[in-house]
C-alpha cells in the first residue's frame, strides 16, 4: 500500500509539480489549495505525511500546522514548503523545511528522509 500525502499551496503550478514528482515515486498524493480544504480532509483517512506552504490567504501555514496538531494525533508528520528561507521560519512543532524552489531531487529526499521509503 503506497504512503499518502497531502499537499496545502496555493499555487497550483506548485500543487502540480510536487503532485507529479510524488506519484512518479508511488506515493498516493492529495492536493488542496487552502488550509480550510485541508481540515476537511483530515476525516478521512490517515495522511503519512503532510506538506504546508506557509505563505497562504487566509489561514498561515503556521495557523493550518496548530489547528493540524489539535485535529490530527500530535505525532502526524507535518513539513513546511515554503519559499521563505528557513532562517526566518518558525520551526516549532513541526518535522522539516524543503525551500522554494526546489528539485525533485531535494523534494524526494526530504519526504523520504521524514516518512521513510
Amino acid at each position: 500500500m503506497s504512503k499518502k500525502i497531502m499537499i496545502v499551496d496555493d499555487d497550483q503550478n506548485d500543487l502540480n509539480s510536487m503532485k507529479e514528482i510524488l506519484e512518479g515515486e508511488g506515493y498516493e498524493v492529495i492536493c488542496v489549495e487552502n488550509g480550510a480544504d485541508a481540515l476537511d480532509q483530515l476525516t478521512g483517512d490517515g495522511f503519512s505525511l503532510i506538506m504546508i506552504d506557509i505563505q497562504m490567504p487566509t489561514l498561515t501555514g503556521y495557523d493550518l500546522l496548530r489547528l493540524m496538531r489539535e485535529k490530527v494525533n500530535h505525532d502526524a508528520k507535518m513539513i513546511y514548503v515554503s519559499i521563505v528561507p528557513e532562517k526566518e521560519v518558525l520551526m516549532d512543532d513541526v518535522d522539516g523545511f524543503i525551500q522554494k524552489p526546489f528539485s525533485s531531487g531535494s523534494l524526494i529526499e526530504k519526504v523520504k528522509k521524514v516518512i521513510g521509503s
